[in-house]
């Protein structure tokens, strides 16, 4: 048997029609950037979320990028994530001078933990804007975090890059901080077929500011009242994405039952599970696991037609780019120690119940169990 770690032709088998009938309307209509299907998306996926609005930008680094800027965020400022995302969550804002700072992780989900946000805004009187990661799809502790950021003055930009649906505590991600960015790459839980993104926002202002930067600073045509940029989601993506939308609470629900699966037949094995908390529900973007003796098992995967990935293996304070932050081994011990040791298994809708329990075999095996 062979499984792959993502397979989107498989997952979009059962709608393919539809989609080549969104490209052929969106051809036939002649209407390709900002147009009445980017408009519709918008609308749809605000209320999907549960705020008032939603900007349709070309990535999900974009997103992060004009979400922050739309705060007012400038050169010299800083901000603080955690180490373990993707670059784009710190590199969107530091190319416009905006310095990363960096606080530790909880083992437990592997998301910020607000003891150490809050020992770093204790140190940094700089940081302008914490970005909290919903990583692997599962929610942060956004009450602490808000709670923390408030008292220090600092505003939250919420990476939901990899957590299109999952709920805190009920509420969708996305709506939790003043301004959220969603990604739309392939293999996102919602995925267009190249790249796109959204930010999302319950602030009129931010909604203004957001539309000016995406479209080379207009507040009407050939009228540039600030420095912007050429970041638009085109029609064609925005139609798909629409389609997709449609599906998506399926798919989620498809990730929540393979992940229980996996679950149940990793039991007992030596392999560390990422918790759920009681609180959220994740959309499980990624199944993670962790094992000190990961490179021996991806390795024994491999020979058995099991694909793996490292979803992140060099956390990104330790990175080239952010050498002249003066950042050493050792600065942040869990967001380092998880790196090590960290492996995403196959996770995507259309896994079949018997190839997660072929995956699990193979674990199994290569612990002689």
């Amino acid at each position: 048997m062979e499984v792959k770690i993502f397979d989107i032709e498989r997952d979009h088998q059962g709608i393919k029609d539809k989609l080549v009938e969104c490209v052929r309307d969106v051809l036939t209509n002649g209407e390709f950037v900002l147009g009445k299907e980017v408009d519709k998306f918008e609308k749809a996926f605000a209320e999907y979320v549960g705020v008032k609005y939603a900007i349709g930008v070309n990535s999900g680094t974009d997103a992060l990028k004009i979400g922050g800027l739309s705060l007012g965020l400038k050169s010299g400022d800083a901000l603080i994530t955690t180490p373990n995302t993707y670059m784009s969550t710190a590199m969107g804002l530091s190319i416009h001078g905006i310095r990363p700072v960096f606080c530790d992780i909880e083992l437990e989900t592997l998301n910020m933990d607000p003891e150490m946000l809050e020992k770093a805004l204790k140190e940094e009187r700089d940081i302008k804007l914490c970005i909290p990661v919903h990583l692997y799809g599962h929610p942060c502790r956004m009450d602490e975090i808000l709670d923390v950021c408030k008292r220090y003055g600092v505003r939250v930009l919420e990476d939901a890059c990899q957590a299109h649906g999952a709920l805190y505590k009920g509420k969708k991600v996305g709506g939790l901080g003043e301004v959220a960015a969603f990604s739309f790459y392939p293999t996102k839980n919602l995925g267009c077929y190249g790249d796109g993104g959204i930010i999302t926002t319950n602030s009129q202002e931010i909604y203004e500011k957001s539309l000016m930067l995406r479209a080379y600073g207009q507040t009407a045509k050939h009228v540039h009242s600030i420095d912007g940029f050429n970041s638009r989601l085109d029609e064609l993506q925005a139609a798909l994405l629409l389609l997709k939308l449609e599906r998506l609470d399926y798919w989620n629900n498809r990730r929540r039952h393979i992940a229980w699966l996996y679950r149940r037949e990793l039991d007992g094995t030596p392999v560390m599970l990422m918790d759920e908390a009681s609180w959220a529900h994740s959309v499980y973007h990624l199944f993670v696991i962790r094992t000190k003796e990961r490179d021996e098992l991806m390795g024994y995967l491999k020979e058995k037609n099991v694909s793996t990935l490292i979803h992140y293996p060099t956390p990104i304070h330790l990175q080239g780019v952010y050498s002249h932050l003066g950042y050493v081994e050792g600065a942040f011990p869990n967001a380092e120690a998880s790196a090590k040791e960290i492996m995403s298994l196959p996770m995507y809708p259309s896994l079949t119940e018997d190839e997660v329990i072929y995956v699990s075999k193979c674990i199994r095996e290569f612990y002689g169990m």
